[in-house]
Formats: C-alpha cells, sequence, structure tokens
C-alpha cells in the first residue's frame, strides 16, 4: 500500500513575511517621526499612517515567541527605526522574557539608536520596564538617563524634581538635553526650570526644545523671546513667532520674513496666516524668481485652500550634469489668484488666522481638522495654552 508522510511544518507563519512586517514597520516609524509637524499631513493622514504602523506590528506578533530571534539583528542594530521596531514589537507582546531582551538591548545602545529605545518604550505599556527605566534614570549613564527621563514622562511617571533630571537638561551634549526637555513636555511637573540657560546656549536642539516646553506650559514670556530670537535670525523663533504673532505685529513680522531665503519665507507667511500674509503671498506670485513665485503658489493654496495652478517650468541647471534631469516647479497663474483675491478679500482681511481656508483664530472646527496640516493644529492648541486653556497635549514622540 502508498503511503504519503504528513507534512511536518517548522513555522505557523512565513519567516519571509516577519522580516517585510519588521522592515515596513520602521520605515512607516520614521515616516511618523517626520510627519507629526508637517503644515501638508492631515490628522486623517496620521491616522492612516498609524493603522498601517499598528497592522504590520500585528502581522509581527504571528511569530509569537519566536519574535525575538528574528528580531536580534534590529535590536542590536545601528539604526534608529529598527531598533525602535524591534524594541516596540517585543514590548507590544506582552512576553516579560522579550521585555528582559529590549532592556538589555536598551543597556547596550549608544547614539541615535537610544531615541528609537526611547520611542518604543515610551510608546508601549511599561508594565515590564517601569522599574528599570527608573533605575536609569538614577544611575544610568546621561545619554541613557535622558532616554528613561523620555519614557517615563510619556506615562506620567517622571518625577520632574528629580535631581538627575536637573543635571540633564543642562548637559553640554546636544543629544541629551533636548531629551530630557521633550520628557517635561509630557509632564505636569511644577518644579522651576533653567530656561534662561537653555536658550542661551549655542544648541539650535536644546534652544528648540526648551521653547516648545515653555510655550505648552503657557510662560507668559514666551512671545517677547520668540520675536528676539526672530529678530537674530533663529530658526526655532521664527516659527514661533509666527505660530504666535499678535494680530498688530503681522506686517513687522512679514517684514522679517521677507529677509529669509525661500522657501522659508513663504513657509514662515504660510504659518503666520493672517490677513497681511495672505496679500503678501499674493504680490510674491508675481515676482519674476520662479523659486519665489512658484513657493508663493505653495503657500497661497497652503492659506486659503484654493489652487492656483499654472505653467510647469524647468529651472536652470547650474551643473551641466543637471540638464537631462531639470528640476521643475509649476508657477502660479496670476489670473486666477487675483480672481480669487477680488471674490474672497473681504472675508480674508476680516478674519484672524487663515489655514487651507479655515479661519484658525479662536475655533477648530471638526471639518478643519480634516483638512488642515497638524503644524495648524498644534499651533492652535499652543496659542490656546498661551491664553491659558489647556486644549491638546503636545506631541512628544
Amino acid at each position: 500500500m502508498v503511503a504519503i508522510a504528513p507534512l511536518v511544518r517548522r513555522h505557523r507563519f512565513m519567516p519571509e513575511r516577519i522580516a517585510l512586517h519588521a522592515e515596513e514597520l520602521a520605515y512607516l516609524w520614521q515616516r511618523r517621526r517626520a510627519s507629526l509637524r508637517s503644515p501638508d499631513i492631515t490628522l486623517p493622514d496620521l491616522t492612516y499612517l498609524q493603522e498601517r504602523i499598528e497592522a504590520h506590528l500585528q502581522g509581527l506578533l504571528v511569530a509569537g515567541e519566536e519574535l525575538a530571534p528574528m528580531l536580534d539583528a534590529f535590536l542590536h542594530g545601528d539604526q534608529r527605526d529598527e531598533a525602535f521596531a524591534a524594541a516596540w514589537a517585543l514590548l507590544r507582546s506582552a512576553l516579560p522574557g522579550n521585555a528582559r531582551k529590549v532592556l538589555e538591548a536598551f543597556a547596550a545602545a549608544r547614539g541615535p539608536v537610544l531615541e528609537g529605545f526611547a520611542d518604543a518604550l515610551a510608546t508601549a505599556p511599561a508594565t515590564h520596564t517601569a522599574a528599570t527605566l527608573q533605575a536609569a534614570l538614577a544611575h544610568g549613564s546621561p545619554a541613557h538617563a535622558a532616554a528613561a527621563a523620555l519614557a517615563l514622562g510619556c506615562h506620567r511617571l517622571l518625577d520632574a524634581r528629580s535631581p538627575r533630571l536637573a543635571g540633564l537638561l543642562l548637559d553640554a551634549s546636544p543629544a541629551i538635553a533636548p531629551l530630557a526637555w521633550r520628557a517635561l513636555r509630557a509632564s505636569d511637573g511644577p518644579a522651576p526650570l533653567p530656561f534662561g540657560e537653555a536658550l542661551r546656549g549655542p544648541s539650535t536642539a536644546l534652544r528648540q526644545a526648551a521653547l516648545d516646553l515653555a510655550v505648552w506650559r503657557g510662560e507668559p514670556w514666551v512671545l517677547d523671546v520668540a520675536r528676539k530670537l526672530a529678530a537674530e535670525g533663529d530658526e526655532t523663533g521664527l516659527g514661533w513667532y509666527a505660530a504666535l504673532c499678535p494680530a498688530d505685529e503681522q506686517h513687522a513680522a512679514l517684514a522679517l520674513f521677507a529677509g529669509r531665503p525661500v522657501p522659508q519665507r513663504t513657509a514662515l507667511a504660510a504659518r503666520l496666516g493672517q490677513p497681511a500674509a495672505i496679500e503678501a503671498v499674493l504680490a510674491w506670485m508675481a515676482d519674476p524668481d520662479p523659486v519665489l513665485a512658484a513657493a508663493a503658489a505653495q503657500a497661497w493654496e497652503q492659506l486659503t485652500g484654493l489652487s492656483v495652478e499654472g505653467e510647469r517650468r524647468a529651472l536652470p541647471a547650474a551643473d551641466p550634469l543637471e540638464q537631462d534631469f531639470p528640476i521643475m516647479v509649476c508657477l502660479p497663474d496670476l489670473t486666477r489668484a487675483r480672481q480669487q483675491w477680488d471674490a474672497h478679500r473681504e472675508r480674508w482681511l476680516a478674519g484672524g488666522r487663515w489655514c487651507r481656508g479655515f479661519d484658525l483664530q479662536t475655533t477648530l472646527t471638526s471639518e478643519a481638522q480634516h483638512r488642515v496640516g497638524l503644524q495648524a493644529r498644534w499651533d492652535f492648541a499652543a496659542r490656546a495654552a498661551q491664553a491659558g486653556t489647556r486644549l491638546l497635549a503636545p506631541p512628544v514622540v
């Protein structure tokens, strides 16, 4: 009698798919990090991105107890987002042994990879990690202590009066102090903070982290400092001055922004959003410089929600090697822009802050939340925080 031996399955899943899920998860997390303050990515866009991240996580969790060895290269590698993908998946698996493996890899990590671990430890449940993170904050290296502080802050487990945290806030390394300031952005601690020293320091990243925290805490001196930093050309100061600028300073702000290079000039005007910004962008669209005109057309759509897309033109190539692949820009249709201005001028001039055709001066409607970019959403909440009302938690991770 002929017999056929039963197939022996080595896995309950396809190992090749586990690698693909891990790679996609790392890539999508990098995209999420880059999108959190984007003027173009909307809340539905971010929600969809988060759903894709979660779907790849579920694909990884199918591997069960076999997941840890399959992610070992990512967990102990030198890529920030790959380390995040591995650590987050293992922590979300809810197996205590996997949490131990993540914490061991965290203790051995160095450089930018630590921020990947901080992201994972901050966004996964802290059931099996909180005690080790507290120990890392108290006794670990400055870099590990700062990463642990960020994770603890996101879980509302950080003591803002910690003596170790106070030292981290002014650490000389530009990679350490910003993490400590971001940790406090997720905390409501009342401890006095060394804002002055951080804002006067040479580190751009530290200045940004400290000023961001001051904005979200509603510190009354923020506008004055942002205005001063903006006048000095500081990018963080320019951005927050555009977001917080009062109506009676809009023309002065635009005069300041006009001295900035393109496309920063038009991006700042769009973030300002006030009526004078619409007028300035309209004028810039008529500029003979095609780069400025094209950037102004993009800012116009960001402000009004109306497209003025016109002729596509290739920019002159500075390098002969670029002549076969020239950079293309889309110039504005000035006739259409002027028609839109004539049709909406009175309404726009009567508004407060415009983004995608919505006036965000006092209200962020449900429809607006689906249409405006995340940058405008956070700016609206930041202005509310400056006025004494906490509407949204600031983006931390």
